[in-house]
C-alpha cells in the first residue's frame, strides 16, 4: 500500500514488522539520478513488480522547489543538506529548505536506515559518504563503488548538517551515495539495482536476490580540511579543481588565496571542488581529504 504524506514524499509499509527505510533522491535539485531511481522504485511498487513485505519504505523527492527550478536549491545558495541540524524539529524559520528539512526530519527520527542518493556538480567517480564503520559497510556494501569519504570530525559543516549525519545522531544508519556527474544518467538502472539489494537485505522486499557484495573493498578516505573563499578571491592552480579525488602531493600549489599560495602539507586529494556559480563569501570552494 502507498500513501502519500507530503509533497514528494511516499510511505510504502508492508504487512510484516521490520525496518524503516528512506530513500532520498532530490536533496538538491539538479541531481538528477536519484531522482529517477526513486521514480522508479515508486512506479515497481505501483505496479506491482515489487511489493514491500516487511517494514516501512519512505520514497522521497527532498526538494520539489529546486527540482522544478533543475538547481541545487529553491534560490540561489540554498542548500537542503545543510539544514539537518539537531535542532530541525525545534526550528521556526521560515526559509523554504529549512521548512522542508523539518519536515522530512520527523521521518528519519524515527527510521533505522537512510540513503540519499546524490551527484557532484565536477566530474567524479562514484563514491559513499558516511562513516565507514561495520554498522554503516552492512548497508554501503551494496553500492558498486570502491571508495568512501568519512568525516568523523564534521569538517563539512562544523556540526551535523545533512541527512546522513541527523540520522547518524538519532541512532540509525545513514549513507550519502554520490553516484557521479551531475549530467550523467548512464547509472539509473544500476544505482536502484544497489538500492533495490539494500532493501532486499533489509527485509522489506524479497526479490531480486541480491548478488554479491563489495565489502572490504574499499578506499576510505578522510575529509581534513575546508578552504572557504575569503574577500582576497581564489583561483586554482593551472590544471587543478576540475574533479573529486584529484591527487596532490605534499609541497604541490593547489592554487591561489589572492596571491599567497595554497600548498599542500601532506598527500591527499581534492574532494567536492565547488564551480564558481556556488562560491559565496565564508562557505566551501573546495575540500581536502587524504587517504586512511
Amino acid at each position: 500500500m502507498i500513501e502519500i504524506v507530503g509533497e514528494g514524499i511516499w510511505k510504502c509499509a508492508g504487512s510484516k514488522i521490520g525496518p524503516t527505510v528512506v530513500v532520498f533522491g532530490g536533496t538538491h535539485g539538479n541531481e538528477l539520478t536519484g531522482i529517477e531511481v526513486v521514480k522508479k522504485l515508486l512506479h515497481t511498487i505501483e505496479s506491482g513488480q515489487q511489493m514491500i513485505e516487511s517494514g516501512v519504505l519512505y520514497l522521497i523527492l527532498g526538494n520539489p522547489r529546486a527540482i522544478e527550478r533543475n538547481t541545487r536549491g529553491s534560490e540561489d545558495h540554498a542548500d537542503l543538506n545543510r539544514c539537518f541540524k539537531k535542532d530541525v524539529l525545534l526550528q521556526s524559520d521560515e526559509l523554504y529548505e529549512r521548512k522542508r528539512a523539518k519536515e522530512i526530519a520527523k521521518i528519519l527520527v524515527n527510521a533505522d536506515v537512510s540513503i540519499d542518493l546524490h551527484a557532484t556538480n565536477k566530474p567524479s567517480v562514484p563514491f559513499l559518504c558516511c562513516l565507514a564503520d561495520e554498522k554503516h559497510e552492512q548497508i554501503y556494501r551494496w553500492f558498486d563503488c570502491d571508495r568512501v569519504l568519512a568525516d568523523p570530525r564534521y569538517i563539512l559543516a562544523g556540526e551535523p548538517v545533512t541527512t546522513d549525519e541527523f540520522i547518524d545522531v538519532q541512532g540509525g544508519i545513514g549513507i550519502c551515495y554520490e553516484t557521479g556527474f551531475v549530467g550523467d544518467l548512464t547509472r539509473v538502472d544500476s544505482v536502484y539495482e544497489n538500492v533495490l539489494n539494500v532493501l532486499c537485505d533489509q527485509g522489506l522486499v524479497t526479490s531480486p536476490l541480491p548478488r554479491g557484495s563489495m565489502r572490504g573493498s574499499r578506499h576510505v578516505f578522510e575529509l581534513t580540511e575546508r578552504i572557504n573563499l575569503t574577500e582576497a578571491g581564489f583561483r586554482y592552480a593551472d590544471g587543478r579543481g576540475k574533479g573529486s579525488f584529484e591527487e596532490f602531493k605534499k609541497g604541490d600549489v593547489l592554487g591561489y588565496v589572492g596571491e599567497e599560495s595554497l600548498i599542500a602539507e601532506y598527500d591527499g586529494v581534492i574532494i567536492f571542488p565547488k564551480v564558481s556559480e556556488h562560491w559565496k563569501i565564508g562557505q566551501p570552494v573546495l575540500y581536502l581529504g587524504k587517504i586512511i
